[in-house]
């Protein structure tokens, strides 16, 4: 169906713009669209979670264990040394492959916005700490504790701090007192914002001038790359304003009903733009995906969101994170560009939003994965890189192989290599690994290796996927309910809002100096 739509969108363009200016045919080709992706597997609940390896009445209910597609496979698994097939991710020659046509800023906001709910508790690997929504936590906080500790409490604003003029999260710590060897924090609620030790794991190694400036924000690891730090500044000045449009509007509204209503508000924005801009960016369709209202509630598949540990790892596109980044005449390694925060404001936003779209990131994929994800990253008594641990992760689950993950989600098994990638280095590769049987090949390994159709930036089995995952997750949210979706909700002037806003652009140029100057898109420029 994918493909005869692309087909059919590159031979007649014509069909995709009157398609996208007409609402009823646009929702239309968009339920049909949705549905296709959200019945391509069976509906939750799964009777299987991370918890146990048959079905429990815990399996069913405790969400903080991390959920599974498909039961763990029996017996022995004749799997390849782990150290040979971490390899196969790992950059030839450090020469890195770039995506036909995605952009740095793509990136950016692919890993700010999935690891909001892909979080693995780091204590024990089969559980989560998510709270398997849509929820904008990057600003907001995983909890409401979080979220007071960063409320203004005055005009339901986010604490904020102007840094020659331009609004910026407040600092975590006291820059005058902090140092290496002794935090200072800038408050008492900045000291209890996050886990002491989650801090330790995330900041260690990080040079004392740009530990004293790192941000206070929703996240834990909220600092750790220069997209974060982007992503939650933009978003966290489309609160605050907002708040100003909903102030003028509705004077008798309190300092607690301003935060509501924005926040129910800027969660909506949020999965607008995963569902017309993020998600239509995963093949070159250039179709607007709009389902028509209440539509996802007379679906099987409207069911309670569990975060699964396949959706998890496919999420690892570490193959997209460029070896540098340039900014201007000037340009950063990646030591560089993560956990550095004064380098955003050094640049400003709009100019880092600029140079992250004109440039490209890496291709989705096997051989493309910068040797940083291969160094030693220590978790307590653990050495191992975030490759092996990755890799190990699947193999702990003992999740089922490729073919059998292709079957689970309405695809044909393959029955040879040169089915899943037309690379001759790799086809000889995986034969080797994997004793000549496609059938033995492990499902991580596939996602990555599988070809993509021309014009997707994803191999079919993880476009289906990611597909399944994207739509059932954001659309099942309580804010996009019929019954919710109204302007008791979001008040006429939030609703407002929300209509004209599209694109991730129209939310960036309401929030950068010389908006019109500053090139905001998932696509690098033609």
């Amino acid at each position: 169906m994918r493909e005869l739509l692309f087909r059919i969108a590159n031979r007649f363009p014509w069909i995709v713009r009157l398609a996208t200016r007409i609402t009823w045919l646009r929702r239309l080709i968009s339920d049909i669209y949705i549905n296709l992706q959200s019945y391509s597997t069976n509906p939750r609940p799964r009777p299987f979670s991370m918890a146990s390896p048959y079905t429990t009445w815990q399996s069913l209910y405790d969400r903080s264990f991390t959920g599974r597609h498909l039961p763990e496979v029996q017996g022995e698994q004749n799997l390849p040394d782990i150290e040979k097939v971490v390899n196969l991710w790992h950059r030839r020659d450090n020469r890195e492959i770039p995506s036909l046509q995605s952009s740095l800023l793509f990136s950016f906001f692919a890993q700010w916005f999935t690891d909001s709910f892909l979080r693995t508790n780091l204590l024990d690997r089969r559980k989560n700490t998510s709270n398997h929504e849509i929820d904008l936590c990057q600003i907001y906080g995983l909890n409401e504790e979080i979220t007071n500790r960063l409320r203004l409490k005055q005009e339901g604003k986010l604490k904020y701090q102007l840094i020659d003029g331009e609004i910026f999260p407040p600092y975590l710590f006291n820059v005058e007192q902090t140092t290496t060897d002794n935090w200072v924090f800038a408050s008492e609620e900045f000291e209890q914002l996050h886990p002491r030790y989650t801090l330790e794991f995330i900041f260690q190694n990080v040079p004392e001038e740009r530990l004293k400036r790192m941000f206070a924000v929703g996240l834990e690891h909220g600092n750790s790359a220069i997209g974060y730090t982007i992503l939650n500044t933009i978003m966290l000045r489309e609160h605050n304003r907002i708040c100003d449009i909903l102030k003028d509007a509705y004077p008798a509204w309190d300092d607690e009903r301003l935060f509501q209503t924005t926040r129910n508000i800027m969660i909506v924005l949020l999965i607008k733009i995963v569902l017309q801009d993020y998600i239509g960016h995963f093949s070159s369709l250039n179709f607007t995906i709009e389902p028509t209202p209440g539509m996802a509630e007379k679906q099987r598949w409207y069911r309670t969101n569990w975060i699964s540990l396949e959706f998890n790892l496919l999420y690892r596109w570490h193959s997209m994170v460029p070896e540098k980044f340039s900014v201007g005449n000037e340009s950063f390694s990646l030591d560089e560009f993560r956990n550095n925060t004064p380098l955003v404001v050094k640049h400003n936003i709009g100019p880092m939003i600029t140079a992250a779209t004109k440039q490209r990131a890496g291709r989705i994929g096997l051989y493309n994965t910068p040797s940083f994800f291969f160094d030693p990253m220590p978790i307590g008594n653990d050495k191992r890189s975030i490759m092996e641990r990755t890799v190990e992760m699947g193999r702990q689950a003992k999740l089922r192989s490729f073919n059998d993950y292709r079957e689970a989600f309405s695809m044909s098994r393959l029955s040879s290599f040169e089915e899943l990638t037309s690379n001759p280095e790799l086809q000889q590769e995986l034969r080797t690994l994997y004793n000549n049987r496609i059938d033995d090949l492990e499902w991580h390994v596939g996602i990555f290796a599988e070809d993509h159709d021309e014009g997707f930036i994803l191999g079919r089995l993880m476009t289906r996927m990611v597909g399944y995952d994207a739509f059932t997750h954001a659309l099942t949210n309580p804010l996009m309910s019929i019954y919710v979706h109204n302007e008791h909700t979001f008040s006429q002037h939030g609703l407002k809002i929300i209509e004209k806003t599209n694109a991730f652009e129209d939310i960036i140029k309401r929030n950068v100096r010389n908006s019109d100057q500053v090139l905001a898109s998932f696509e690098t420029p033609a």
